[in-house]
Protein backbone atom coordinates (compact mmCIF):
# COMPACT_ATOMS: atom_id res chain seq x y z
CA UNK A 1 0.00 0.00 0.00
CA UNK A 2 1.03 3.24 -0.46
CA UNK A 3 2.39 5.69 2.00
CA UNK A 4 1.96 9.73 0.92
CA UNK A 5 4.51 11.57 3.32
CA UNK A 6 2.37 14.33 5.35
CA UNK A 7 6.01 17.08 7.14
CA UNK A 8 4.58 18.93 9.59
CA UNK A 9 5.83 22.59 10.35
CA UNK A 10 4.72 24.92 13.21
CA UNK A 11 1.17 27.15 11.93
CA UNK A 12 -0.92 29.71 13.65
CA UNK A 13 -3.02 29.20 16.71
CA UNK A 14 -5.11 27.13 15.22
CA UNK A 15 -5.33 24.28 12.53
CA UNK A 16 -7.46 23.38 9.78
CA UNK A 17 -9.08 20.23 10.07
CA UNK A 18 -8.70 17.55 7.86
CA UNK A 19 -5.05 16.95 8.72
CA UNK A 20 -3.66 13.91 9.78
CA UNK A 21 -1.05 15.88 11.82
CA UNK A 22 -1.13 18.96 12.55
CA UNK A 23 0.85 21.41 14.46
CA UNK A 24 -1.23 24.36 16.59
CA UNK A 25 -1.33 26.32 19.43
CA UNK A 26 -3.28 27.15 22.51
CA UNK A 27 -7.37 25.42 22.10
CA UNK A 28 -9.58 25.88 24.50
CA UNK A 29 -10.65 22.43 26.37
CA UNK A 30 -12.82 21.51 28.91
CA UNK A 31 -11.34 20.21 32.53
CA UNK A 32 -12.85 16.76 31.21
CA UNK A 33 -11.03 16.92 28.59
CA UNK A 34 -7.48 16.52 29.91
CA UNK A 35 -7.06 20.22 30.60
CA UNK A 36 -4.06 20.39 27.30
CA UNK A 37 -1.78 22.94 27.58
CA UNK A 38 0.52 24.30 24.97
CA UNK A 39 2.91 26.00 26.76
CA UNK A 40 5.32 28.89 25.03
CA UNK A 41 7.62 26.96 22.67
CA UNK A 42 5.55 23.98 22.67
CA UNK A 43 3.59 22.50 19.89
CA UNK A 44 0.30 20.16 19.61
CA UNK A 45 0.46 17.33 16.85
CA UNK A 46 -2.56 15.41 16.18
CA UNK A 47 -2.17 11.28 14.80
CA UNK A 48 -5.38 10.42 13.69
CA UNK A 49 -6.03 6.88 14.66
CA UNK A 50 -8.31 5.80 10.96
CA UNK A 51 -5.18 6.94 9.57
CA UNK A 52 -2.71 3.85 11.49
CA UNK A 53 -2.32 0.44 9.62
CA UNK A 54 -5.55 -1.59 10.07
CA UNK A 55 -5.61 -3.44 7.12
CA UNK A 56 -5.76 -7.57 7.92
CA UNK A 57 -6.34 -6.17 11.59
CA UNK A 58 -8.97 -8.55 13.93
CA UNK A 59 -11.25 -6.92 16.26
CA UNK A 60 -14.36 -7.82 17.58
CA UNK A 61 -17.65 -5.75 17.76
CA UNK A 62 -19.62 -5.85 20.68
CA UNK A 63 -21.73 -9.35 20.38
CA UNK A 64 -19.25 -10.34 17.30
CA UNK A 65 -15.95 -9.79 14.86
CA UNK A 66 -14.70 -6.72 13.24
CA UNK A 67 -11.76 -6.47 10.89
CA UNK A 68 -9.75 -4.32 8.96
CA UNK A 69 -11.05 -1.37 7.38
CA UNK A 70 -14.88 -1.40 9.14
CA UNK A 71 -12.46 -0.94 12.59
CA UNK A 72 -13.06 2.75 11.27
CA UNK A 73 -16.21 5.00 11.73
CA UNK A 74 -17.29 7.47 9.75
CA UNK A 75 -19.19 10.19 11.75
CA UNK A 76 -20.08 14.01 11.35
CA UNK A 77 -20.51 14.65 14.95
CA UNK A 78 -19.48 17.00 17.18
CA UNK A 79 -16.07 16.80 18.50
CA UNK A 80 -14.82 13.89 16.52
CA UNK A 81 -11.52 14.82 14.64
CA UNK A 82 -11.13 14.66 10.96
CA UNK A 83 -15.01 13.02 10.93
CA UNK A 84 -13.51 9.47 11.68
CA UNK A 85 -11.95 7.26 14.29
CA UNK A 86 -11.66 3.59 15.21
CA UNK A 87 -14.20 1.37 17.57
CA UNK A 88 -14.56 -2.21 17.62
CA UNK A 89 -11.47 -3.56 18.85
CA UNK A 90 -12.70 -5.37 21.19
CA UNK A 91 -10.25 -8.38 21.14
CA UNK A 92 -7.51 -9.24 23.51
CA UNK A 93 -3.44 -8.04 22.05
CA UNK A 94 -5.59 -5.83 19.43
CA UNK A 95 -3.04 -3.09 18.70
CA UNK A 96 -3.10 0.40 16.82
CA UNK A 97 -0.05 1.57 16.26
CA UNK A 98 1.28 5.08 15.80
CA UNK A 99 4.86 5.49 14.43
CA UNK A 100 6.56 9.00 13.69
CA UNK A 101 9.78 10.65 13.55
CA UNK A 102 10.97 13.03 16.03
CA UNK A 103 13.89 16.00 14.80
CA UNK A 104 15.41 15.55 18.43
CA UNK A 105 15.00 13.29 21.72
CA UNK A 106 12.98 14.88 24.36
CA UNK A 107 9.97 14.92 26.80
CA UNK A 108 6.63 15.40 25.36
CA UNK A 109 2.67 15.48 27.06
CA UNK A 110 0.44 12.21 25.49
CA UNK A 111 -3.36 12.59 25.20
CA UNK A 112 -5.37 9.65 24.04
CA UNK A 113 -8.77 11.32 22.59
CA UNK A 114 -10.93 8.10 23.66
CA UNK A 115 -14.68 7.06 24.41
CA UNK A 116 -16.03 3.89 25.90
CA UNK A 117 -18.73 1.67 24.44
CA UNK A 118 -19.61 0.30 27.31
CA UNK A 119 -20.84 3.20 30.00
CA UNK A 120 -18.51 4.82 31.98
CA UNK A 121 -15.47 2.86 32.33
CA UNK A 122 -11.97 3.06 33.95
CA UNK A 123 -9.25 1.78 31.70
CA UNK A 124 -5.87 1.30 33.18
CA UNK A 125 -2.44 -0.36 32.07
CA UNK A 126 -3.73 -4.16 32.85
CA UNK A 127 -6.86 -3.72 30.60
CA UNK A 128 -5.33 -0.95 28.33
CA UNK A 129 -1.56 -0.93 27.44
CA UNK A 130 -0.22 2.43 26.27
CA UNK A 131 3.36 1.48 25.12
CA UNK A 132 6.42 3.87 23.95
CA UNK A 133 9.47 2.64 22.02
CA UNK A 134 8.78 -0.67 23.93
CA UNK A 135 8.41 1.17 27.00
CA UNK A 136 5.41 0.76 28.82
CA UNK A 137 3.72 3.48 30.21
CA UNK A 138 2.71 2.94 33.53
CA UNK A 139 -0.60 5.58 33.92
CA UNK A 140 -3.45 6.63 36.53
CA UNK A 141 -6.79 4.49 35.75
CA UNK A 142 -8.61 6.73 32.80
CA UNK A 143 -12.15 7.57 34.09
CA UNK A 144 -13.93 7.71 30.14
CA UNK A 145 -17.20 8.62 29.38
CA UNK A 146 -19.61 6.12 27.98
CA UNK A 147 -21.00 6.84 24.51
CA UNK A 148 -22.59 5.19 21.16
CA UNK A 149 -20.90 5.34 18.07
CA UNK A 150 -23.98 6.84 16.84
CA UNK A 151 -23.45 9.40 19.09
CA UNK A 152 -19.88 9.94 20.00
CA UNK A 153 -18.73 11.98 23.16
CA UNK A 154 -14.76 11.98 23.07
CA UNK A 155 -12.28 13.64 25.41
CA UNK A 156 -8.97 13.76 25.67
CA UNK A 157 -7.76 11.97 28.65
CA UNK A 158 -3.87 12.84 29.65
CA UNK A 159 -1.77 9.68 29.90
CA UNK A 160 1.72 11.46 30.60
CA UNK A 161 3.48 14.84 31.27
CA UNK A 162 6.80 13.18 30.45
CA UNK A 163 6.51 10.47 27.46
CA UNK A 164 9.92 9.68 26.26
CA UNK A 165 10.85 10.54 22.77
CA UNK A 166 13.99 9.72 20.60
CA UNK A 167 15.52 11.19 17.97
CA UNK A 168 14.22 9.38 14.56
CA UNK A 169 11.74 6.55 14.97
CA UNK A 170 9.21 5.94 17.60
CA UNK A 171 6.71 3.53 17.86
CA UNK A 172 3.34 4.21 20.23
CA UNK A 173 1.50 1.42 20.65
CA UNK A 174 -2.40 1.61 22.49
CA UNK A 175 -3.06 -2.74 23.15
CA UNK A 176 -6.34 -3.95 24.12
CA UNK A 177 -5.45 -6.44 26.96
CA UNK A 178 -7.52 -9.54 28.08
CA UNK A 179 -10.81 -7.94 30.82
CA UNK A 180 -14.21 -8.14 31.16
CA UNK A 181 -15.46 -5.09 30.85
CA UNK A 182 -17.71 -5.78 27.45
CA UNK A 183 -20.74 -5.88 29.36
CA UNK A 184 -22.90 -7.95 26.64
CA UNK A 185 -20.12 -10.84 26.78
CA UNK A 186 -18.32 -10.41 30.00
CA UNK A 187 -15.09 -10.49 28.23
CA UNK A 188 -12.79 -8.45 26.43
CA UNK A 189 -13.74 -4.95 25.61
CA UNK A 190 -11.71 -1.94 24.66
CA UNK A 191 -12.36 2.07 23.92
CA UNK A 192 -13.31 3.64 20.56
CA UNK A 193 -10.05 5.78 19.65
CA UNK A 194 -9.96 9.25 17.89
CA UNK A 195 -6.62 10.36 17.87
CA UNK A 196 -3.63 10.65 19.70
CA UNK A 197 -2.43 14.03 20.61
CA UNK A 198 1.43 15.01 21.45
CA UNK A 199 2.53 18.49 22.96
CA UNK A 200 6.48 18.43 22.77
CA UNK A 201 8.83 21.34 21.28
CA UNK A 202 10.56 19.51 19.24
CA UNK A 203 9.11 18.68 15.43
CA UNK A 204 7.43 15.85 14.65
CA UNK A 205 6.36 13.93 11.33
CA UNK A 206 4.67 10.97 10.40
CA UNK A 207 3.48 8.72 7.06
CA UNK A 208 -0.21 8.58 7.40
CA UNK A 209 -2.08 5.58 5.56
CA UNK A 210 -4.75 8.21 3.43
CA UNK A 211 -5.61 5.18 1.28
CA UNK A 212 -7.56 4.02 4.65
CA UNK A 213 -10.10 5.93 3.80
CA UNK A 214 -11.10 4.99 0.40
CA UNK A 215 -12.31 1.76 2.01
CA UNK A 216 -14.30 3.17 4.61
CA UNK A 217 -17.78 1.54 3.73
CA UNK A 218 -17.34 -0.53 1.02
CA UNK A 219 -17.73 -3.93 0.56
CA UNK A 220 -14.63 -5.62 -0.75
CA UNK A 221 -13.64 -9.20 -1.52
Amino acid sequence: MKHKKLLVAALAATCALPLALCACGNAPQTPDDGDIVVGEGMKQYVLEAEYTPVAGKIGGAQSGSASGYDLIMQSDADGVSNGYFIHNIHMTDCTLEFEFTAERAGTAALYVRMLSQWGDTTFTPQNFGIVLNDKEITYTGLLVQGSSDDAPKFADKVVTQKAEIVKGKNTLKLIVRENTINSYTHSTGAPAIDCVKIVTDTGISWEPILENLDHVGKIEA
